[in-house]
């Protein structure tokens, strides 16, 4: 689901919510570098809307966080003076939303609900690409690659880093 954000009435995307992080962050911290986006579902395993949202990022002196008031909106940027470890900086923009994983995650078979979502790129032998990582309700995480739209799981994709895909 895309949706026209200038359109009257459109509702902004995921994505969207995340670049307005972005600007904000560079902003106020000129260089700063996107880590990773956390969000979690309004009502886990019903299928419904994400809400909160949470952008962090490297900055000059430690990490900077942008943390979502309402859809959209965000309160004044954090800081704290010391580094946000295990991720590589996630080259922004990247062009999967949400929505995409979501739709790749189901066409998988992985239906079971889930209560959060992470957007990072882990600092991991064999990690290539960012990922969105869907914390399924039953204790697992299911990986979406950003660009490369695969579907894993962290033994599967671990496997495949030390010994390649099979």
């Amino acid at each position: 689901m895309s949706a026209n954000t200038n359109a009257p009435g459109a509702t902004l995307s995921f994505l969207g919510c995340v670049n307005i992080a972005v600007n904000l962050v560079t902003k106020q911290y000129p260089g700063a570098k996107l880590y990773e986006v956390n969000t979690q579902a309004s009502n886990p395993g019903h299928g419904s809307p994400l809400k909160g949202l949470r952008a962090v990022f490297q900055v000059k002196g430690g990490t900077a966080f942008a943390i979502m008031t309402q859809w959209g909106e965000f309160g004044p940027i954090q800081f704290i003076a010391h580094p946000w470890l295990e991720d590589v900086v996630i080259p922004w923009p990247i062009k999967m939303d949400i929505v995409q994983a979501d739709e790749l995650l189901k066409k998988a078979g992985y239906t079971d609900p889930y209560g959060a979502v992470t957007v990072r790129h882990p600092l991991y032998p064999g990690s290539y690409e960012p990922y969105y990582i869907f914390s399924m309700m039953s204790g697992s995480y299911v990986f979406v690659g950003v660009n490369d739209g695969k579907v894993s799981q962290p033994q599967q994709a671990q496997a495949e880093a030390a010994h390649g895909p099979a």
